[in-house]
């Protein structure tokens, strides 16, 4: 299925009411709206939103409420509330149980290199008892190749955990990037799926989307759920590092247009407007703009020329200033 269509970019920024948008906490951006900025594991998340305690379908993982963890963005956790909800549905009894997500401010959480920008949920697995009665349940237990729990009497819910994948590569709101699984589990999931005829489409994504990590844990009890920027985010500063699948909208056309709106702001007369858009453009990572930072090197005023030597520094790769390390390259792992 297609992406959602996606809300036009916004009009034009007049210079004058140019808001300084490398606050730390992007006070400019208002409203009920949440943002992931950055890269997913050295960004951080503006407007949060936690998850719901009192969901009918979608449950915090205890652990995950007691580090304060359970916060993202209002897409991921609209979108596990949707899925979860289709789940109950379809399998009735069915609850979802998701966490660690991010922090209320992102940032580092203990035991991950990621969750920093509240665009990742850890997601146990779905599991039947001896009798072959479904489990929901917030505990992550080690699953062997054939299936079986590593301790207890419990297996791998092969059909509710595909169910979880095909859910999630349908959902319309957002763009699934990971979901990292062990790859014996990636095997029993694909599996089924050939045997039950699934649609071709998304067979090819689940293949794709589905990767054990090369840098962290397996994941052999729980999903490790990435999704990719929106368009929104994208304009503030979002950061996707790794795989772009062939599905993917990128929004390239609309950064390209927000590029060509800041462009003029680098030849007005106020250093906060010319401030303003070196720092939208390293944002924006738009390296076709460094032609036109490189006029201002020579900038009467040393701070917007060190500001723009760092800028072109940045975008040709040669080096990441302190101020940019969350948009920096990240680990693709957990």
């Amino acid at each position: 299925t297609r992406p959602a269509k996606r809300k036009p970019p916004r009009a034009p920024l007049q210079p004058m009411h140019a808001p300084a948008f490398d606050r730390p906490h992007l006070r400019a951006l208002s409203g009920d709206r949440s943002y992931s900025i950055g890269t997913a594991s050295r960004g951080y998340l503006v407007g949060a939103r936690a998850m719901n305690p009192h969901h009918p379908c979608l449950k915090i993982r205890p652990i995950a409420k007691t580090r304060k963890a359970h916060y993202g963005t209002m897409e991921l956790i609209t979108a596990l509330e949707r899925v979860a909800c289709r789940l109950a549905k379809s399998w009735p009894g069915t609850e979802l149980y998701a966490g660690d997500l991010s922090g209320p401010h992102g940032g580092d959480i203990p035991g991950h290199a990621s969750h920093n920008s509240g665009r990742d949920a850890d997601i146990p697995f779905f599991m039947r008892d001896k009798a072959g009665r479904l489990v929901s349940s917030h505990r992550m237990i080690p699953i062997r190749a054939d299936g079986q729990a590593k301790w207890g009497s419990l297996s791998f819910d092969v059909p509710r955990n595909w169910a979880l994948v095909e859910e999630l590569l349908r959902e319309p709101h957002v763009q699934v990037q990971y979901l990292f699984i062990a790859n014996r589990l990636k095997r029993l999931l694909i599996d089924y799926a050939v045997a039950k005829g699934v649609d071709g489409e998304i067979l090819k994504r689940a293949k794709r989307v589905l990767q054990q990590p090369r840098d962290s844990s397996i994941h052999a009890e729980h999903f490790h759920l990435r999704i990719y920027c929106g368009l929104a985010e994208r304009l503030e500063g979002c950061v996707d590092y790794g795989r772009v699948h062939p599905w993917i909208k990128t929004y390239e056309r609309e950064i390209m247009a927000r590029v060509g709106e800041v462009l003029p702001f680098l030849r007005s007369q106020g250093s906060e407007e010319i401030r303003f858009a070196i720092t939208r453009i390293v944002r924006l990572r738009a390296k076709v703009a460094v032609e036109h930072l490189e006029p201002l090197l020579e900038h009467q005023d040393k701070a917007i020329a060190a500001l723009a030597t760092d800028a072109i520094a940045f975008l040709r790769g040669r080096r990441t200033p302190p101020r940019w390390s969350h948009l920096t390259e990240e680990d693709p792992g957990e």
